[in-house]
């Protein structure tokens, strides 16, 4: 029985993902590593907020 279906492992990638770009925008941006750490949290936060209602439109139709 696998761990995580493919429709999450694609939400948690695009998750991380986006909190890596937005973490490393705001340190290139000369931002302190707290600030950066709590933008890449927020970009993971709204990734994951966004994604599932995304997926359910996707499923409606």
């Amino acid at each position: 029985m696998p761990l995580f279906d493919v429709r999450t492992l694609v939400a948690l990638t695009l998750a991380l993902l986006a909190a890596a770009v937005v973490g490393g925008l705001a340190l290139a941006a000369g931002a302190g590593w707290p600030a950066a750490l709590l933008a890449a949290g927020a970009a993971g936060w709204g990734v994951l907020t966004g994604l599932p209602s995304l997926m359910r439109q996707d499923r409606a139709s």
